[in-house]
């Protein structure tokens, strides 16, 4: 199981996330499709050039050896580059010229740690940092002393000089040097390191594009799935409310013309006709009485005449559902030549419930 360092820049962090993702694929996979692995190292001695590849989990392996004196410059170059199929080359410098050193630092050199060794190197070695090409290698992190164990690996710069003198005249550009026993390093500084083939580094920037793509594919084809979802029902929303609306209006009339359709039978219940009150007059009226003068206007009916028992009108009107609020408009008089009361009653006309 791997454990997330307990301090750590961005470098370092994709360095232990990519670890971490790497240890997951299977091995087989890790083989077939990642060759980081796998270097070419070239070894110069007195008489011979010594091409050597490292792959991980195998013993290192000679793979050529080419006389220095007898191949032209021109073979030899061609012969390695044919061999390595133009992947980077490591030099390695025979272990006799290497100065090694452990040392303790501060925990939080780790960030810039081969600067902080190159302002110390001349108080660990006889050199200062301006003689000698020189890498640092974590050995432990000790997170509860928060001191960091450190190798220092150096060598005299005319030496490796001198070695990558011979391989520039035979042709071969190494992308960084080490020593035998590590190999993890490179004693070059950064401003000499060779830089990545044009190829190498136009497919570092394709995959980091595609890789951007991707994220903003993953994060806009939600959003614009949603966008083409939500134009895809604005028109049917639009004829849903459209539909709405006409429901709504045929609604309005239909309520309009059911009101239209009651209002004769609730206006002839609210106020009856004439000829009703006159049928109902002339069943409620004692025979001895006639009407001289009828008007039945706005809800309210008067009416003046002669009758033998004028003072029982009141009572016998009142029993009608079409009138209410019965009463005499002017006192009862008695007609001496008719021999009849007058009388003139006035009702609040009314309609059946």
């Amino acid at each position: 199981m791997r454990y997330w360092p307990a301090e750590l820049n961005i470098d370092t962090f994709l360095r232990w996330w990519g670890a971490g993702l790497w240890a997951c694929l299977p091995a087989s996979l890790r083989q077939r499709f990642v060759r980081v692995s796998r270097r070419w190292v070239l070894e110069i001695t007195a008489d011979e050039l010594v091409l050597c590849r490292e792959q991980e989990g195998e013993k290192p392996e000679v793979l050529d050896r080419y006389p220095l004196r007898s191949l032209k410059q021109e073979g030899i170059s061609e012969a390695v580059l044919k061999r390595t199929k133009g992947e980077p080359i490591v030099m390695r410098v025979p272990d006799a010229h290497t100065l090694s050193k452990s040392m303790s630092l501060p925990l939080a050199a780790e960030n810039n740690l081969r600067q902080v060794v190159g302002f110390e190197i001349d108080r660990f070695t006889p050199f200062n940092a301006t003689q000698v090409y020189y890498d640092v290698r974590i050995l432990e992190r000790q997170p509860a002393a928060r001191r960091l164990q450190v190798q220092l690996i150096a060598v005299t710069r005319p030496v490796v000089d001198a070695l990558l003198e011979q391989l520039s005249n035979l042709g071969l550009s190494p992308m960084g040097v080490d020593v035998a026993g590590c190999p993890a390093i490179n004693l070059l500084p950064p401003e000499k390191r060779t830089r990545q083939s044009a190829a190498l580094q136009r497919l570092q920037w394709t995959l980091a594009a595609l890789g951007l793509i991707l994220v903003l594919a993953a994060v806009f084809l939600p959003l614009w799935h949603q966008r083409n979802l939500v134009l895809e029902l604005l028109p049917k929303v639009d004829e849903a409310q459209q539909e709405a609306e006409t429901i709504l209006k045929l609604r309005q009339e239909l309520e309009k013309a059911v009101e239209s359709s009651s209002f004769l039978p609730q206006k002839r219940k609210d106020h009856p006709l004439a000829i009703e009150l006159v049928r109902e007059l002339t069943t409620l009226l004692p025979d001895g009485t006639w009407v001289e003068y009828l008007d039945i206007r706005d809800g309210e009916m008067q009416i003046r005449g002669q009758s033998v028992q004028a003072s029982t009108l009141i009572g016998l009107l009142e029993e009608s559902t079409y009138f209410k609020e019965v009463t005499f408009r002017s006192p009862i008089t008695a007609d001496r030549r008719t021999g009849r009361d007058r009388f003139h009653i006035s009702a609040q006309v009314v309609g059946q419930s």
